[in-house]
């Protein structure tokens, strides 16, 4: 950079967090890919922890080397789409230790974003890794209030997304014993139809009464207990008429997921 040139702006943090997602996505989604390959279509891996992490390195290593290219040249493809440069201080492109120290730097900055952070309290908004190797991001084109708004409104999204999924992952997502237990509801219920249709066959009729399917099961202390191991106790109805019967009932999971069967 001259010594009339004014300095470029430094680059907003939601332009720079939506950069980095940009240049992170193809790589995530090569991990996936390659690994669902390789594992579960092709089978020539086999499906353990020490896999998955030697994988993760290779991908890794890929993603740290784009990276370095990309401080070398000036930017990565995130970072020119959204019309960010990187330099160093002196407004010149990285030398070649400088550009693989700031891709490693990465890693020191993307546990919990603590890195990207910091740059909301540095004067010049530098992360850790623009730190370690002397480097800054800048803004090479003005953007318009819209623009602006745009990238704020977009990161706030993502950031949402990011830190909802692992709490629907933790409170809402059914887990194996959820699941279980919806199965389990589900297979008491066809008990329950087969029990109705018993009832018809021997009264004509369907009903309504929970205590003549305890009385046509045959075991009436059985059938208490199965419906206690299977069955919310609220919200259970059973309904006859006109020929045809329906039973729903809460499925003992963390949702009360309903379940319904309809005969005949």
């Amino acid at each position: 950079m001259l010594e009339s040139e004014e300095p470029l702006p430094p680059a907003k943090l939601t332009d720079r967090f939506l950069a980095f997602v940009l240049d992170l996505l193809p790589f995530v989604a090569g991990f996936n890919l390659t690994l669902y390959l390789l594992l579960f279509k092709l089978h020539r891996l086999p499906n353990t922890w020490p896999v998955w992490q030697r994988h993760g390195f290779i991908w890794l290593a890929f993603y740290l080397l784009y990276q370095a290219l990309g401080n070398l040249s000036g930017g990565t493809f995130g970072k020119r789409l959204l019309g960010l440069r990187v330099e160093s201080l002196d407004g010149r492109r990285l030398v070649p230790a400088r550009a693989v120290l700031r891709a490693v730097g990465y890693l020191l900055s993307m546990p919990l974003n603590l890195g990207f952070l910091y740059s909301l309290v540095h004067p010049d908004s530098r992360t850790w890794h623009d730190l370690l190797a002397g480097s800054r991001v800048v803004e090479v084109k003005p953007r318009g209030q819209g623009a602006i708004a745009l990238s704020a409104v977009l990161s706030l999204i993502i950031v949402g997304f990011l830190a909802g999924f692992p709490v629907w992952n933790v409170f809402a997502r059914p887990t194996p014993a959820d699941l279980e237990a919806i199965r389990k509801a589900d297979e008491g219920l066809k008990i329950l139809a087969a029990v109705e249709e018993a009832h018809k066959a021997e009264h004509g009729r369907y009903t309504t009464k929970l205590v003549d399917l305890a009385r046509a099961s045959g075991d009436v202390a059985a059938f208490k207990q199965g419906m206690a191991e299977l069955f919310d106790p609220d919200g259970f109805v059973l309904e006859a008429g006109g020929g045809s019967y329906a039973i729903r009932a809460r499925a003992l999971d963390r949702r009360r997921t309903v379940v319904e069967v309809v005969g005949p």
